[in-house]
């Protein structure tokens, strides 16, 4: 009876395995984090054009008042501070982009990885089959020639 297959690479296919399902989480964390940063870029988008249209309302209510120097200062003040919210949090999507492709690029890897080890793994158990299956041939065959001689005898 011949030996049950061993695959000899099965502690780097697991650990290519393992890499793989970690880039996948890795990947996964990437992209919830592009998400949520996308999120804060709408939020701040949405605070930025609230500051430019409440200096618009300012300034259409001083046409029956007036507005003073403060309020319009106070007003640039906020909207600028808007924008350079608005700014980082555009910053923040970009480094959170570049992240997910990098992340993206290491899944692409260790899954190619993982499939060369697999593939290897499959060819060689189907080696090991045929070899058994010719093992086992080569076997009946000797029984069948020795019960061939007994009866030829």
């Amino acid at each position: 009876m011949p030996p049950s297959f061993q695959f000899r690479l099965e502690p780097v296919r697991s650990l290519a395995e393992r890499r793989e399902t970690e880039a996948q989480s890795a990947l996964a964390a990437a992209l919830a984090d592009e998400s949520s940063a996308r999120s804060a870029l709408a939020d701040a988008d949405a605070r930025s054009r609230a500051a430019v249209a409440a200096l618009g309302t300012c300034l259409n209510a001083g046409s029956g008042g007036t507005v003073t120097g403060a309020q319009l200062r106070a007003q640039e003040v906020w909207i600028g501070s808007t924008l350079v919210h608005r700014e980082a949090a555009a910053l923040d999507v970009d480094r959170r982009v570049t992240e997910t492709g990098a992340r993206r690029g290491l899944l692409v890897e260790a899954a190619r990885d993982h499939e060369v080890l697999e593939r290897l793994r499959e060819r060689r158990a189907a080696e090991h089959r045929a070899t058994c299956a010719r093992i086992e041939q080569e076997g009946l065959d000797e029984i069948a020639l020795g019960l061939h001689r007994r009866r030829s005898a």
